[in-house]
């Protein structure tokens, strides 16, 4: 009995090494990641699919974007320049810290160094990003996020955005204006240790081709698509040029005048990268 109470003791202490579990998957990235394991110093090239743990450390780099996705089904889409430690020690409430850059967070709890971001409802998306004098910006793209700092919380919607300015508690929230949707997130240099990496073009995702509407929901690498109509073929005089949510299926009906068009559309993937336009198709209001 002795021997086993000893050994429960050893155990359940804080020091005792266990197999630990992952915490989310590198789904997708393109260019040069890099990664660091909890307690180490180094900086290693991501993998494609490769299992992050508790702590573990992203850093996007220029050009470069990368998709995590958490064993609990909440995923982060990185923009390039983007530093984030996933499940922060102490923060047991958040799937990762933003340390500098931007992310699109679908249903994630994340933190910065000013404000703490939590979806609202069970469809939420939205996007944070730091600025240089590190203030946070928080947009939303769907449902209801609810950003606090200093002792204050303020609930946005989708289509509005809020700042968080060092120290400060988030202004009241104001409507997304276009100017204000293009990313101008702090440029980071890169993590002490980093090896030296080329800049490499984004890479063009010609295998999405696209797919009517009705195929988009199962099809979770997805974000959305572009959908353009024209009164020709050569798409030189557009009417409607929108870009959607992957399951919303708007009704051309509605927003055009009975005639004949042309109809194309090109799909976007979560790294917010755009794949080629589908073959025009002729259709008629």
């Amino acid at each position: 009995m002795k021997i086993f109470l000893a050994f429960i003791t050893i155990f359940l202490a804080p020091g005792f090494a266990r197999a630990a579990e992952p915490a989310a998957n590198l789904v997708r990235f393109t260019n040069d990641v890099l990664f660091r394991r909890t307690g180490s110093t180094d900086w290693g090239k991501a993998r494609p699919l490769m299992d992050l743990f508790e702590r573990d450390t992203i850093y996007t780099m220029a050009a470069s974007r990368a998709v995590v996705r958490f064993h609990t089904g909440e995923t982060l889409a990185l923009a390039p320049n983007t530093l984030v430690v996933l499940r922060p020690p102490g923060k047991k409430s958040a799937e990762a810290e933003m340390v500098a850059g931007e992310l699109h967070s679908r249903h994630s709890r994340i933190i910065t160094r000013g404000a703490t971001i939590l979806p609202k409802t069970a469809d939420a998306e939205f996007s944070a990003r730091m600025k240089e004098d590190l203030t946070t910006v928080v947009s939303v793209t769907r449902g209801v996020a609810e950003v606090e700092a200093k002792g204050r919380k303020v609930e946005v919607r989708k289509g509005y955005f809020t700042e968080v300015r060092p120290d400060m508690a988030p202004s009241l929230p104001v409507e997304l204006a276009p100017q204000l949707k293009a990313s101008t997130a702090a440029a980071v240099p890169a993590p002490a240790g980093a090896p030296p990496l080329r800049d490499v073009e984004p890479p063009e995702f010609s295998e999405y081709d696209f797919l009517p509407p009705d195929a988009l929901d199962s099809i979770e690498t997805h974000e959305g698509y572009q959908l353009q109509v024209a009164k020709d073929r050569d798409f030189s005089l557009v009417v409607h040029d929108r870009t959607y949510g992957i399951k919303e299926k708007p009704d051309l009906n509605k927003l055009l005048p009975p005639g004949d068009y042309f109809m194309r559309a090109a799909k976007i993937d979560l790294l917010g990268y755009k794949g080629k336009f589908s073959a025009p198709r002729r259709i008629k209001l």
